[in-house]
């Protein structure tokens, strides 16, 4: 049997860790507003009320468990995972 690289190890975690935080930062801030700019430009007003409204009932609906808003708070994270395999599959071949 092969000795593990514990390093190598760490070094990953720490890489994904910081990929994770990373992207539930964009999505917890930037994703609502960016949803809300959108929305505004085709949909016309946010009913509830501005900019900052969304983001108090995007985390409201993320305390209370909603499956949109959790998705939409995991999706770039897997959105980039998803595409750093593809590409590494790519690689494979």
């Amino acid at each position: 049997m092969g000795r593990r690289n514990s390093k190598l190890d760490l070094l990953t975690v720490n890489r994904e860790a910081r990929l994770l935080a990373g992207s539930l930062i964009f999505s917890a801030v930037a994703l609502p507003l960016i949803v809300w700019v959108t929305g505004r430009a085709l949909l016309g007003p946010y009913a509830n009320g501005g900019m900052f409204a969304i983001l108090g009932d995007y985390f409201t609906l993320l305390y209370a468990g909603s499956t949109s808003a959790w998705i939409l708070l995991f999706a770039p994270y897997v959105l980039l995972s998803a595409l750093r395999l593809a590409a590494w599959g790519a690689r494979r071949f």
